[in-house]
């Protein structure tokens, strides 16, 4: 078998018997499967048959369709000509054209056709909206790829980049309505609804109409091919029981190239015992299994010979087996084993307990502009030990991406947290995978660095502030992976100004200058303090017709402010002006504190539903006035001049009591003291001097002995009074006698 050729970086994929890979052959190209051995994934290599005709049109399609990316579209790596021909690289799409895919079926369930159709003019918007890109034959360069049980993909992998003035006409066309009147009624006729999954519908008469109706798109009817999108969507039933069909399913690109799950099974049988087959259609290449010697699940897949692939991929994941088990990057996904038996190299990697970030999305579409911020800090850490580990990994897919709660994937807890915000999560921490699957290899799932342009020279770091903006761009909803529309709801100015500054930090990019991640983070979280995202002044958690006190077992909350409690007032922040003006103010820190932007709480805004029970009921307690005294700003006279007198007096009690001229100071009785051995005694005002003329001879005085004098400057006492604590019976016994012992009885 003779070896692989090699265009540039670029390694020619064979087959068994040592032939080339070959997707498209036609007059006008010829494309085969590559694989790129720097960025380590699969390409398309379309080489043209012809000289270039207008080299200026050619490359302005292609730059056209590197600067705009889409998740749809297959990214344009590169293009140039080489020895004279013309070529172009495009990411590759682990798909069958759809023209093939139709053509071996003989009906197609309803619900599954409105999918495909659906998709596919999803698809032909995002490549009409850059240009006129859409080839001749959209049947033949548009792929399905299944990405779950009961959804797929409709991929755009080739384009049409050669400047064609028959093209141009298809604009003018006005076809694409009366073929979109065609397919809507033949898909109406099949009734919609719950009976709709139920029915089926020859698969002939569907191609030929979704073939004309994609053919006729063009620039010119891009409106109408959203109107025919969302007429057909209204037609799909609003949930489906089971999965494609088997016949039905999409075939992978890399599965006749790779070896068998049996294969790979036999190779492992000492080490990991196989616990299912079954086929995840968000990772196609993997099984589940159990590692014989400590019994972790993990997740086993193959790693492609030398001749589908290159031995560098080898290389890395045995570098990412020593790194991942090191404890400061605990941030990585841990690789478990890799092995080597009977010419087939096998992986297990650790199967990560938590949320991807591609499930959290496919459930919300869309999050709340601090909730991105949670993720995009947490995601900073992760990134900085992957930056430190030096591991050669330059794709980062939402797949990739988890969030871990300590919750099973699988634990009712988990489907709880899907459908709730991410400020309501008891905590989570986010780590990454750090090692190529085949699953990023061959381009499934949502890559974000398809928004971002190429740039000029080589950056520091892939992880940079553009690829966290493009990142951000998915988590806002203002991109969203294919097959999903993202209608977000509220905050419009807030998240024109955080697009303003995703847009800025991406085109960056271009421009070979891209901003750290601290900077872009501490920007984007001076917008969300200048619009007061984490606390509106409206209460964020109410619904239409619902009470959130009833949700966590608390009385209704009063819908008056108490009187102690001022109104919410805005502030104005300096931070914005300087996001908008261009320059930072000369007070201001260059980040702000996570904890410190999202947590704090003043006391003139509510308390969060996750703060204690003690304070959200005292949040919610009833006023002390009549609500209509307290909405109204005028206060009654008699009102204030009650408050007015009471607080005089207060305050003259205060200030009597604390010059002890105080009517109840005078008549105060003896003060219990502690003696040094810890014993009561009775400190007693010195008694008054009286003239012995004036008390008579029968009575005899009594002289208390004191224990600890008072100063002689206190006042003198008109009486003496004496008044024992309780259990003070030692005192008691000796102060009972009623003659004085110093002095003999008359």
């Amino acid at each position: 078998m003779s070896e692989p050729s090699q265009f540039r970086h670029y390694q020619i994929i064979q087959d068994a018997d040592g032939n080339n890979v070959e997707l498209v052959r036609n007059a006008e190209q010829v494309a085969v499967l590559a694989f790129d051995v720097q960025r380590l994934e699969y390409v398309h290599c379309h080489v043209l048959l012809e000289p270039l005709a207008n080299r200026a049109a050619f490359e302005e399609a292609c730059k056209s369709l590197q600067k705009r990316g889409h998740p749809a579209l297959a990214r344009m790596i590169e293009f140039g000509e080489d020895e004279g021909n013309p070529f172009y690289i495009t990411s590759n799409i682990d798909g069958e054209p759809l023209r093939p895919y139709l053509a071996r079926q003989q009906e197609i369930p309803g619900w599954l056709a409105i999918m495909l159709a659906c998709r596919a003019l999803e698809t032909a918007v995002a490549v009409c909206e850059r240009g006129e890109f859409l080839t001749e034959s959209p049947l033949d360069s548009l792929r399905i790829v299944q990405n779950a049980p009961q959804a797929v993909q409709v991929l755009a992998a080739d384009f049409r980049v050669l400047d064609n003035p028959a093209g141009k006409k298809r604009a003018l066309k006005s076809g694409f309505e009366k073929q979109a009147k065609f397919l809507r009624a033949f898909l109406s006729e099949q009734g919609g609804g719950p009976t709709l999954p139920d029915q089926s519908l020859p698969a002939a008469d569907f191609t030929e109409l979704l073939g004309s109706c994609l053919a006729s798109a063009a620039v010119g009817v891009i409106a109408p091919m959203r109107e025919l999108r969302n007429a057909l969507q209204k037609l799909a039933p609003d949930h489906l029981s089971g999965e494609i069909p088997t016949a039905q399913k999409p075939r992978a690109l890399l599965a006749p190239l790779l070896a068998s799950y049996q294969e790979v099974a036999r190779g492992l049988v000492n080490l990991v015992r196989i616990q299912s087959q079954r086929l995840d259609m968000a990772n196609p290449y993997s099984m589940r299994g159990t590692l014989t010697k400590t019994g972790r699940a993990v997740l086993i897949e193959q790693v492609p010979a030398s001749r589908t692939a290159c031995a560098r991929v080898k290389e890395v994941d045995d570098s990412a087996f020593k790194i991942t088990k090191q404890r400061d990057n605990s941030g990585l996904v841990t690789l478990a084993l890799v092995n080597e038996a009977e010419d087939i190299t096998c992986l297990a990697e650790e199967i990560v307990e938590g949320i991807s970030l591609a499930d959290l999305m496919r459930e919300r579409r869309w999050l709340d502009v601090q909730e991105a911020y949670l993720v995009l800090a947490g995601l900073d850490s992760a990134l900085t030990q992957l930056d430190n580990s030096k591991l050669p990994v330059s794709k980062l897919r939402l797949e990739d991406i988890f969030l871990l709660t300590g919750f099973a994937r699988e634990d009712s807890r988990s489907t709880k947290l899907l459908v709730s915000k991410l400020n309501e999560w008891p905590a989570f921490n986010i780590i990454v995978r750090a090692h190529p699957t085949l699953a990023a290899m061959s381009g499934r799932g949502t890559n974000p660095a398809v928004l971002l342009p190429p740039s000029r020279a080589d950056t520091a770091t892939t992880w940079h502030a553009g690829w966290l903006a493009a990142l951000c761009k998915f988590l806002l909803g203002l991109e969203t992976p294919a097959g999903l529309i993202a209608e977000p709801e509220g905050s419009a100015r807030e998240r024109e100004t955080l697009a303003r500054l995703l847009d800025d930090e991406i085109t960056k990019v271009a421009e070979s200058k891209p901003a750290q991640r601290s900077d872009f983070l501490g920007r984007y979280a001076r917008v969300i303090q200048h619009y007061d995202l984490v606390k509106p002044v409206s209460d964020p958690f109410r619904k239409a017709g619902t009470e959130p006190a009833a949700e966590v077992a608390l009385k209704p909350r009063s819908k008056t402010l108490p009187v102690t409690q001022s109104p919410v007032r805005r502030e104005f922040s300096a931070s914005a002006v300087a996001l908008t003006t261009g320059g930072a103010a000369k007070s201001e820190e260059a980040t702000i504190g996570f904890a410190e932007l999202l947590f704090k709480n003043s006391g003139n805004e509510p308390s969060p539903p996750d703060a204690p029970d003690w304070a959200r009921a005292a949040a919610s307690a009833p006023p002390t006035l009549p609500a209509h005294l307290i909405e109204s700003d005028d206060v009654p006279m008699w009102l204030k001049a009650a408050v007015f007198i009471g607080g005089s007096m207060v305050i003259g009690a205060m200030s009597a009591h604390l010059s002890g001229s105080a009517l109840w100071q005078k008549k105060r009785g003896p003060v219990p003291a502690q003696t040094a051995k810890g014993q009561s005694s009775i400190i007693m005002p010195v008694p008054k001097a009286v003239p012995e003329t004036s008390v008579p001879k029968a009575v005899p005085v009594i002289e208390t002995p004191v224990v600890n004098a008072p100063p002689e400057n206190l006042p003198p006492s008109r009486g003496v009074t004496l008044s024992l604590p309780p259990g003070a019976g030692g005192l008691r016994e000796q102060l009972a006698p009623e003659v004085n012992p110093t002095k003999p009885p008359p």
